[in-house]
């Protein structure tokens, strides 16, 4: 096998007063990441369900003339981009509209407004809103590497709703692109490249046929996408989709499809699971080779229990090291109906 699975297990031995005072293991996994190598851990789950927020009130609040991304106000509120860049300063798809981010985390840096309407709830995003919107970011990539012929790295980036890090409720994605790569696209790049001199395959080709043979976290397939949950999962649940492009050369208007059929299956899990909110990322190699491929991410994003508790903690941020409630095996029997 080319690809290890490799887990430790550790047990914790306490009285436990809910079970009068018996003696008993609580059990912990540590996951290796099998690109990377880095840890994640499976912890107990207590069996809580996840109970979503009602974002109506805020969205009332902040829609219409509060909005920058309001239909009556994204072409005032907005900013434009240099005609040299894009003539007539923003790309426009439908309800679409891409346009420079005020704030930027990158040296390119578009955020393409999805809709007209202010608050999308997830099973009312379309497969049609969907491809327009992604495919708006793609155009924006292909423009920026045109002009930037130094833009190395790309990547599509959505954070949806507050509990995702989400500033504005109006459903918007991030699209960055520069030279200089984020800490995930440098790990990527390079644990890629190790893997294919060390077993001369795609790590990424090579994942996806490995996890539909064995079929513990296996998904399914949408198109021209293999969906798997991630072994080593960077949070409650992590889902891998694996294009059958290795670079922004190959991506067409199917995989754009694809991609948007696929978010609307998860999105039909999500609301069965209690789940709102959600971080996706969306990795573009530049110029083809043969160790990357086309890659997309996708974790739902929660708060926990009566105080609205944040899903992320020291452990995430100090330690780097990912804390999961769901057993990867376990999700993964949940999700694969949703795409039958």
């Amino acid at each position: 096998m080319k690809i290890q699975f490799r887990k430790e297990v550790e047990y914790f031995t306490l009285h436990d007063p809910m079970q009068d005072g018996k003696l008993i293991d609580r059990q912990t996994e540590i996951r290796f990441d099998p690109l990377t190598g880095e840890t994640a851990r499976i912890l107990f789950d207590p069996g809580a369900p996840f109970t979503p927020t009602d974002f109506s009130e805020e969205a009332a609040a902040t829609a219409g003339k509060k909005c920058p991304f309001c239909p009556e106000n994204v072409f005032d509120s907005t900013p434009r981009f240099p005609d040299e860049l894009i003539e007539g300063g923003r790309l426009i798809h439908g309800e679409a509209v891409a346009f420079p981010n005020l704030f930027p985390y990158s040296k390119h840096n578009a955020v393409v407004r999805m809709s007209d309407q202010h608050f999308v709830r997830l099973d009312e995003f379309t497969v049609p809103l969907l491809k327009e919107a992604f495919m708006t970011a793609h155009q924006y990539v292909e423009k920026v590497v045109e002009f930037d012929p130094k833009t190395t790295y790309a990547s599509i980036n959505w954070n949806y709703l507050p509990p995702s890090g989400g500033s504005i409720i109006h459903p918007h994605i991030h699209v960055l692109a520069s030279e200089h790569p984020t800490n995930y696209q440098a790990k990527i790049t390079s644990s890629s490249r190790q893997f294919k001199e060390r077993e001369g395959v795609s790590y990424f080709e090579t994942l996806a046929a490995e996890e539909k043979i064995h079929g513990e976290r296996w998904i399914g397939t949408k198109g021209s996408i293999d969906w798997t949950h991630a072994f080593a999962p960077v949070s409650h649940a992590d889902f891998i989709g694996v294009f059958d492009a290795a670079s922004i050369q190959d991506l067409t208007d199917d995989h754009y499809e694809s991609l948007a059929e696929s978010l609307t299956s998860f999105f039909s899990y999500f609301k069965q699971m209690g789940i709102n909110s959600f971080n996706l990322g969306l990795f573009i190699p530049l110029s083809a080779s043969k160790e990357e491929r086309v890659h997309v991410r996708l974790i739902p994003r929660m708060t926990i229990g009566m105080l609205k508790t944040s899903d992320m903690n020291v452990f995430n941020y100090l330690h780097g090291e990912p804390l999961s409630l769901k057993a990867p095996e376990d999700v993964a029997k949940v999700v694969q109906p949703h795409f039958a």
